[in-house]
């Protein structure tokens, strides 16, 4: 009897085992059907007429060359000789197995960095809207701040607007952001607790603010009827003790009555056949929200800003803009790869995080490494107190110890017997 029920228990237990590999191999298949069809696809490339060995060439290569293929209709000689191109530019770009990217990388950006201009900035166009350049904008940019030196905006609109000058400054000067303080000039009397208030006729026109509006918002804060007098407004005398009169006016002057938070200055300039706004100071989220902007093809060098509004690719994707620009601007070409690699890096916790101590640095998991940035001693020590173990994984810590780094021929164990 207890033999059978352990026979039983058995062929339950080898049941219970094939019930549990059936979805895995469900899985397996799913992942592989994708793999076939790449396989399939590469074997009739290579059997296929006048085709030469290209089969190391990646799926995605291939599938380009088809595509360039079919839109020039190539003829059989033409097609060979794009398929060698493409070989050639191939193999020219490919990385070793184990080559230190990084590194090369990091000399890549940091010599030719060196060579950089000191100037803080530049202007673009006439009315002076000031764009961060040279080594000030690259340091910016890698050190991952969260506000830019000079942030700036390129303003796209959409067709009904783009066309004409007039249109397109009348957005502009709409974007600017206005406050009280700017359009009035403001006279105290305080030991009569009046104040006089004359309003800047001339901005108020070339900003497009209603009259009527301002003298509203005017006697809403100040809690009192203003009377015409002398081309101004006289306000008082005030039952309120000095202290809130006080406080109740520099709640005038800072209040916006016009345009778009943080954007200083405007400014319309032709790019092509186009008008577009650069603009001094930036606010991506509320320009965005404007029916007559492209949101397609506006943006901003705020890396932190898009990265928020936009989500991190968007910010990933400006990173190696802004640099790659930043460097062709002093006429340095580097191999943008370079860049990518440092944006990844960047941006690979789904943050924009800096290659300074309190970013990039702090995240690796090797004590060394971290104690050879900055702030060696609190490093060692708070690895200490966690008894952190050093796994000897990376390149700095393995230099550090004296060991062959892991990289290049050092990937390779070899015995020799």
């Amino acid at each position: 009897m207890v033999e059978k029920k352990a026979k039983k228990t058995e062929t339950k237990a080898k049941k219970e085992k094939k019930t549990e590999k059936k979805p895995k191999v469900k899985k397996e298949r799913k992942t592989k059907k994708k793999e076939v069809e790449e396989i399939e696809y590469i074997l009739e490339k290579s059997n296929e007429e006048n085709s030469t060995k290209h089969e190391f060439l990646p799926v995605s290569v291939m599938r380009e060359i088809d595509a360039r293929i079919e839109k020039y209709s190539l003829n059989a000689s033409e097609k060979q000789k794009l398929i060698s191109i493409s070989e050639k530019a191939y193999l020219k770009n490919k990385v070793e197995p184990g080559e230190a990217v990084g590194i090369i990388a990091a000399q890549s950006i940091g010599e030719p960095g060196t060579q950089l201009t000191l100037r803080t900035k530049h202007y673009a166009g006439a009315a002076e809207v000031s764009v961060g350049s040279g080594i000030q904008r690259v340091e910016e940019i890698v050190d991952g701040r969260s506000k830019s030196k000079y942030p700036t905006m390129d303003i796209y609109l959409t067709e009904e607007f783009r066309k004409t000058k007039e249109k397109a400054e009348k957005i502009a000067n709409s974007l600017i952001d206005v406050r009280i303080g700017d359009v009035i000039e403001v006279k105290e009397d305080l030991a009569k607790k009046k104040i006089f208030i004359t309003i800047k006729e001339k901005d108020i026109k070339e900003k497009g603010i209603d009259r009527t509006d301002l003298i509203k918002k005017m006697e809403k804060y100040l809690k009192i009827k203003g009377k015409e007098k002398d081309n101004g407004f006289e306000f008082g005398p005030s039952k309120e003790p000095l202290l809130k009169g006080r406080k109740n006016l520099n709640k005038l002057i800072s209040t916006r009555i016009h345009g778009i938070r943080g954007i200083e200055k405007t400014i319309v300039s032709k790019e092509g056949n186009e008008f577009m706004i650069k603009t001094s100071g930036t606010n991506l989220k509320n320009v965005l929200k404007l029916p007559e902007i492209d949101t397609k093809r506006t943006t901003t060098n705020d890396i932190k800003e898009i990265s928020k509004v936009l989500g991190i690719e968007a910010g990933r994707a400006t990173i190696v803009e802004e640099l790659h620009k930043t460097f062709r601007n002093n006429g340095i070409l580097i191999d943008v790869r370079h860049i990518m690699l440092l944006a990844d890096l960047m941006c690979f916790e789904g943050d924009v995080k800096g290659i300074v101590r309190t970013g990039i640095t702090r995240q690796k998991s090797s004590p060394l490494a971290r104690a050879a940035f900055e702030e060696t001693t609190k490093h060692l020590l708070d690895a200490a107190f966690k008894s952190e173990i050093e796994e000897l994984e990376g390149v700095v810590e393995n230099i550090i110890v004296g060991q062959p780094i892991k990289v290049g021929t050092g990937k390779v164990q070899l015995i020799m017997r």
